[in-house]
């Protein structure tokens, strides 16, 4: 009786887990949207600012997110997109920061923007000043 208990149990479904829950303003707008929104500099940035996540912004709510990697991505990809397209501008960078420095998201996000800058995209250059930019914030001043 035992063994068939023991059985039974190894088929059923264990406790079921939830999906991660669904973030606010995601998903953001792939590079080729931004671009044919035809918003450049400050209207660029005003645009971003009232479009990116609150919930990606702070440390803290960074942390507690169940992001997936399709979430991450799709974040790395718009950062990289609005930040090339903005000439590295400073404000993406601070608000992006979270993600990139989250020590839940950290790790995914920064391989999501790697990937994209191996690319051969119009997105890939602005890709890789993006990652030098945000990987010099992470390191901090004179490191």
């Amino acid at each position: 009786m035992r063994a068939a208990l023991l059985a039974l149990a190894l088929f059923l479904p264990g406790p079921a887990r939830a999906a991660p829950a669904p973030v606010a303003g995601l998903p953001l707008p792939g590079c080729a949207e931004v671009r044919a929104s035809a918003l450049v500099g400050s209207a660029l940035v005003a645009s971003f600012e009232t479009r990116y996540p609150p919930a990606l912004v702070g440390e803290a709510s960074v942390e507690r997110l169940a992001l997936d990697p399709g979430q991450v991505e799709n974040a790395a990809a718009y950062l990289a997109c609005v930040a090339g397209l903005t000439g590295l501008d400073v404000f993406v960078a601070e608000q992006g920061l979270s993600l990139f420095a989250s020590r839940r998201h950290g790790r995914a996000a920064l391989a999501a923007l790697d990937r994209i800058a191996r690319g051969t995209g119009p997105e890939a250059r602005g890709a890789r000043d993006y990652a030098r930019q945000i990987r010099a914030y992470l390191r901090g001043p004179g490191r």
